[in-house]
């Protein structure tokens, strides 16, 4: 079995959001054949409905990925999103009311989580203390600075990462993009950690050090961000899979267009199992049941 932790759809009701913002059609009905052409067997939808995102209305909202789970109860799951700043901005809000709510209605997580603010935000600290208390994983995406991108914030070599996970340790924390998968590697930079970085692995790196010491935290392997990580230097990337498997997610982060070619991670996983450079259990636990774990289905 396979498990896509990351996805995202357009909607398929209001197809002018998706023309004038100029993405492609990929509704629920596309991800599913894209699923069955790759042996895919379930899709985690993201919804992404933070202001900084750019065009947050050509995504699945969460009614839009509910709306497309209940459909598909045995191939789609879907997660809520909610915004550290929502019910009146602030540090006080009782954001489990709208966790809860979303949480009966069928979501099993929350996330993308790309508010660009602090980890350590008082206001995210709030909201992470509320997901925990929901028993509400998140899918957060990692920026490298506030302004012109999306994503909770860190600064280099993740302190403010490791601060939060220390301070709530009931709430499951699954990190994605450039600025998280960058720390696989002890010599990242400050030029560099918001992109891909290239060439080998020499040190390991503060991500590393994380997954082992916390067992609230996570990686989703999805997007190039994922992939650039283990694939840069790939005989690191196998040990990493085997050393962390059960700390890392199967995802792509599609969300495009049924033409655009099979992402990078789907071959790169199938191949290092397939040519014994990962166990039987590591491929198991990153493609399925990891996810199993922590969201169920």
């Amino acid at each position: 079995m396979i498990i896509d932790v990351h996805t995202h759809i357009t909607y398929h009701r209001f197809p002018e959001f998706v023309k004038k913002l100029n993405r492609k059609e990929f509704t629920a009905e596309i991800l599913l054949k894209k699923m069955d052409a790759e042996g895919i067997d379930k899709s985690v939808i993201l919804p992404l409905s933070n202001p900084e995102n750019a065009d947050p209305f050509g995504v699945s909202n969460i009614f839009e990925a509910l709306e497309a789970a209940r459909k598909h109860p045995d191939r789609l799951i879907a997660f809520c999103n909610v915004d550290p700043r929502a019910m009146m901005n602030s540090p006080e809000a009782d954001l489990s009311k709208m966790l809860t709510i979303y949480k009966e209605m069928g979501c099993k997580g929350v996330g993308e989580v790309c508010s660009n603010i602090y980890f350590d935000d008082e206001l995210a600290r709030n909201f992470f203390y509320h997901c925990g208390e929901c028993e509400m994983p998140i899918i957060f995406h990692m920026a490298d600075r506030i302004g012109g991108v999306y994503g909770l914030v860190d600064d280099i070599y993740i302190p403010r990462l490791e601060k939060v996970l220390k301070e709530f340790p009931k709430t499951i924390f699954i990190g994605h993009a450039m600025a998280f998968w960058a720390e696989i590697d002890g010599d990242i930079n400050i030029e560099t950690r918001g992109s891909y970085p290239k060439g080998k692995i020499k040190k390991t790196g503060r991500l590393q050090e994380l997954l082992g010491k916390y067992p609230n935290l996570y990686g989703d392997l999805s997007a190039g961000s994922g992939y650039n990580a283990i694939s840069r230097d790939a005989e690191y990337g196998y040990k990493f899979l085997e050393e962390f498997n059960k700390k890392l997610l199967f995802g792509t982060d599609r969300f495009t267009s049924f033409d655009e070619p099979i992402p990078d991670i789907i071959p790169f996983i199938k191949n290092a199992f397939k040519e014994n450079k990962i166990s039987k259990e590591a491929y198991e636990n990153i493609t399925h049941k990891n996810t199993q774990r922590l969201i169920g289905g």
